[in-house]
C-alpha cells in the first residue's frame, strides 16, 4: 500500500515539473522578443533623432541602453538555469542556444545604436545633415532586417529568415555604392568634412546593424533545422532555398 500510495503523489509532481519548464521556456521566448522589440524602438528612434539632429532624444536613447544591456544579462542567466536544472533535449537546446546567442547580438546591436546617438550629441548645433537618400534607405532596411529577425524567432517562421537574407542582399548593394562615394566626396570637397564624416560613420554602424540582423536569422535556421546556414553552401543561400 506505501508503495502504490507513493507512486501516485509522485505523478502529480513530474505533470508540475514539466508544466513549470514549458512555462519557462515559454517566458524565455517572450523575454527575448520583448528585448527585440525596444531594440527596434531605439534603433527607429536613433534614426529619427539623427536626421532631425534631436539631441535631447539621443540622450535618452543612451540612458536607455542599460535596460537592454540588463535584458542580456537576465536571459542568459535563465537560459543556464534551463540548462543546468532540466538538461533539455536537441530540439529545447537549440530553442535556448539561439536565445542566448541572440540576446547577444541584440546587446552588441544596442551598442550600435548608442554609436549613432553619439554621433548626434557630438555635433554642433547648426552642424545639419541633409537627408542621404542611399543611407536612409540603408536605415529603412536595417530595421526592417532587425524586425524580421525578431519576428523569425517568435513564430519560428522560416520564411521571415528568407525575408532577411533577400534584405541583406539589398542592403550590401546599397553599401557598396553610397560608401565609397562618401569617402570619395570627404577627399574632393573639404567644407563637407564634417558632414560626410558622420554620414560615413553612420552607413557603417548600419552595415554592422544589418550583420547582426542576418546572425540573427541563421541562429534561427539552426534552431528550426539543426542546420547553420554559414555552412551551407553558398549557391542554396544565394538562391534563397531556405524559403522553400
Amino acid at each position: 500500500m506505501e508503495h502504490t500510495h507513493t507512486h501516485k503523489a509522485y505523478e502529480p509532481k513530474m505533470e508540475h515539473t514539466n508544466k513549470r519548464y514549458e512555462d519557462e521556456l515559454s517566458t524565455l521566448s517572450t523575454k527575448l522578443t520583448h528585448m527585440g522589440q525596444i531594440v527596434v524602438a531605439q534603433l527607429e528612434s536613433a534614426l529619427r533623432s539623427f536626421a532631425e539632429h534631436d539631441i535631447g532624444a539621443a540622450r535618452v536613447i543612451i540612458e536607455h541602453d542599460n535596460a537592454v544591456n540588463r535584458m542580456d544579462i537576465e536571459l542568459e542567466e535563465l537560459c543556464l538555469q534551463l540548462l543546468a536544472l532540466h538538461q533539455p533535449a536537441a530540439r529545447d537546446l537549440r530553442l535556448i542556444a539561439t536565445a542566448m546567442m541572440t540576446a547577444t547580438e541584440l546587446e552588441r546591436l544596442g551598442d550600435r545604436v548608442v554609436n549613432v546617438c553619439e554621433e548626434v550629441t557630438e555635433r554642433d548645433a547648426d552642424d545639419s545633415i541633409p537627408a542621404d537618400d542611399e543611407v536612409l534607405q540603408m536605415g529603412a532596411l536595417a530595421v526592417a532586417m532587425v524586425r524580421a529577425g525578431i519576428e523569425a524567432f517568435s513564430k519560428t517562421d522560416r520564411f521571415a529568415v528568407a525575408r532577411v537574407m533577400e534584405m541583406d542582399k539589398e542592403f550590401d548593394a546599397l553599401y557598396s555604392e553610397a560608401f565609397p562615394r562618401i569617402v570619395t566626396s570627404l577627399a574632393k570637397d573639404p567644407e563637407r568634412i564634417a558632414r560626410d564624416t558622420k554620414l560615413a560613420f553612420l552607413a557603417k554602424d548600419l552595415n554592422e546593424i544589418s550583420e547582426h540582423a542576418t546572425n540573427i536569422a541563421e541562429m534561427v535556421m539552426f534552431m528550426l533545422d539543426g542546420k547553420e546556414i554559414t555552412h551551407m553552401d553558398m549557391h542554396e543561400r544565394r538562391t534563397n532555398k531556405i524559403g522553400a
